[in-house]
């Protein structure tokens, strides 16, 4: 079951493959995903020095609602998901948040940035798409 959907994240970027990584929260945070008070539109994942972490989402009952949090992979997962950032023009988006036996958990979809033009593309293919289902 998803808490919370960054339905726009198929939309701006082409997702290629997805992953799903725990989270590490606080008290008040975990009530905020409870609550379902979570944006995820703007986030993005980046590799730091302290490992992978999540910024660009607000929790809004939060004391920190923006802060930076920090992802749990393994060490193979982490190295995996380096190398597939490192090429060029790739980026990492969280796509939802759910929960998965009581824990909170993020899926995160990488894949390349759509430009203006394959946005409009889609958006003709999905109206055709629509308009051969009603008939």
């Amino acid at each position: 079951m998803s808490v919370a959907r960054n339905r726009k994240a198929g939309f701006d970027v082409a997702i290629q493959d997805t992953w799903e990584a725990g989270l590490m929260l606080t008290g008040d945070e975990i009530k905020s995903i409870r609550a379902g008070r979570v944006q995820l539109i703007g986030g993005y994942v980046r590799i730091l020095n302290e490992g992978p972490v999540v910024l660009g989402i607000h929790l809004s009952l939060a004391k920190n609602p923006d802060r930076v949090r920090k992802l749990l992979l393994s060490k193979k997962e982490i190295e995996k998901l380096d190398s597939a950032l490192r090429v060029k023009g790739k980026i990492a988006v969280p796509l939802d948040i759910h929960y998965k036996h009581g824990w909170a958990k993020l899926t995160i979809g990488i894949g390349v940035g759509r430009k203006a033009h394959d946005k409009r593309e889609l958006l003709k293919k999905r109206d055709l798409d629509r308009q051969l289902s009603r008939q």
